[in-house]
């Protein structure tokens, strides 16, 4: 049997070295030359992930801080199964006229309204498959628990939007557009066309802070003043400039903290706009009642976790009334520093 035939049997046996030459044998070892052609490829090296590292750590993508808690707190406020909240408001009406002892004179009297937010319900949804599981295992990656993480991060981070910005279409308000919030004041101008805060002294941009302040002195009749517990919210960029000093020193955040007694510094992203920054100086409270609640029907909802055939989904869902503003005149912002 020749080297081709036996090749052709080997074959039929499932036995197949394409590109063979010949045999090896006892008899012929000695005169196979060193470069016979090869029955395997060529060498090309060692593959890359043989030599490629693995870190253990996972490094998590973060996103921009939400921090519109910072400024007013949370409140449950029924649950998902109701479609509007209602909030009462007395406010006392009337005069007096001078005593006589034959009239009653002039009425005191109250007018009550009940001011509605809707209840938005939105949900997320995860998906994880058996397979990609273990795949991601392989890489020392708990995909189950890191997609249940993001869910959560997901929901935190939109109702933060919400609590800020509202719900387009409803009759949701953030904090932000609340229509009922004073117009915006503009930063004053000097030397004929400074107003952007980074080309300003220090007193300059103190003084306008205090702008704000008088707004809010003056709209609340005198409840507010600067022993109050203030919140002055800005953003990044902004934040940086509230240390900016005088030859002695002294910041403005000094001299805000030397004349305001309870005032707090909040950074907030979305502030930032191309138009001009805008801040805002927020009385957290007026006569021991709050200027405002983030309020919620439901923080996070989860439900059931749902087996396929080789496969689990879960759905999460969470309710929001945006912003719940009792006192506008509370608020005070300045757009274009």
């Amino acid at each position: 049997m020749n080297f081709n035939e036996a090749m052709a049997k080997m074959r039929e046996k499932g036995f197949v070295f394409d590109g063979a030459k010949a045999f090896i044998t006892a008899s012929n070892i000695d005169r196979i030359a060193q470069d016979a052609a090869l029955v395997t490829a060529p060498n090309a090296g060692v593959p890359a992930v043989m030599t490629t590292y693995i870190d253990p750590a996972v490094v998590e993508i973060l996103t921009a801080p939400t921090n519109a808690r910072e400024i007013f707190g949370e409140t449950k406020k029924g649950d998902w199964t109701d479609t509007h909240a209602i909030f009462k408001a007395v406010e006392p009406t009337g005069e007096s006229t001078p005593y006589t002892d034959y009239g009653n004179g002039a009425m005191a009297d109250v007018n009550v309204t009940y001011p509605v937010r809707e209840n938005y319900i939105a949900q997320t949804h995860i998906r994880y498959g058996e397979r990609e599981m273990a795949v991601s295992g392989r890489a020392m990656i708990n995909l189950a628990s890191e997609k249940q993480k993001a869910a959560a991060t997901i929901i935190n981070r939109e109702q933060n939007k919400f609590y800020l910005l509202g719900v387009a279409g409803k009759e949701i308000y953030g904090l932000l557009n609340e229509p009922n919030i004073p117009e915006a004041l503009t930063p004053a101008t000097v030397n004929t066309s400074v107003t952007k805060w980074e080309d300003k002294t220090t007193q300059q941009i103190y003084d306008d802070i205090l702008t704000m302040a008088a707004e809010l002195f003056a709209n609340s009749q005198g409840l507010i003043d600067e022993k109050s517990d203030l919140v002055l919210a800005v953003p990044p960029a902004i934040n940086v400039l509230l240390g900016k000093a005088t030859d002695f020193n002294v910041s403005v955040k000094d001299m805000l903290t030397k004349y305001f007694d309870n005032i707090k510094f909040v950074t907030l992203p979305e502030l930032s706009a191309d138009s001009g920054d805008t801040v805002m100086l927020v009385a957290r409270s007026v006569m021991g009642m709050p200027t405002a609640q983030l309020a919620y029907s439901e923080k996070m909802r989860a439900f059931q976790l749902i087996p396929n055939t080789s496969s689990w989904e879960q759905k999460f869902a969470f309710g929001t009334y945006g912003c719940v503003l009792y006192r506008p005149f509370a608020v005070s912002s300045m757009t274009g520093v």
